[in-house]
């Protein structure tokens, strides 16, 4: 399955995660469930986010913006493809400057996956507590090899 995010256009912050393939890779890294495990039933659909409008040339610098944001409606599926000039990022009111704190749950199947993510301008992902991707600084969009991930049981996992 190959799923990718682009985060275009300004500095752009997520705690996501994607399903994917492609060649390079880094990891494995093995998660944890979250416990206890949510009833499906009881949870919301995508991924909340919150977003900051402001530059940021380095993580390190979106993370300032943290506490200093404006909550979005939730990004529901990871096709976040790139656009055009213009175009707002995400589900955000801008199309620049744009830095998107991003947290849920996300629902893998047992086994070992093969992740890809496509950034502009940063990116950090973080699946358990464990930083598995990180792309600092300005480029162009564009991905940055893959992240293999061990799901040692079919479950969620915080993002």
């Amino acid at each position: 399955m190959r799923v990718f995010a682009r985060m275009i256009r300004g500095m752009v912050l997520c705690i996501v995660a994607l399903w994917a393939t492609a060649a390079l890779a880094d990891g494995p890294f093995i998660l944890s469930p979250v416990d206890p495990q949510p009833d499906k039933a009881s949870l919301n659909p995508g991924l909340a986010v919150e977003y900051a409008y402001g530059e940021a040339k380095w993580l390190e610098e979106a993370e300032g913006w943290r506490g200093k944001t404006k909550p979005g409606p939730p990004l529901e599926g990871f096709v976040y493809g790139d656009s055009t000039v213009g175009e707002k990022i995400l589900t955000a009111d801008s199309s620049e400057y744009v830095v998107a704190f991003i947290k849920g749950l996300m629902h893998f199947k047992e086994g070992t996956h093969e992740l890809e993510f496509q950034s502009n301008d940063g990116l950090r992902v973080m699946l358990s507590g464990q930083k598995v991707h990180e792309h600092d600084g300005r480029h162009k969009c564009e991905p940055k090899g893959i992240t293999i991930i061990t799901v040692p049981k079919t479950g969620w996992y915080a993002v």
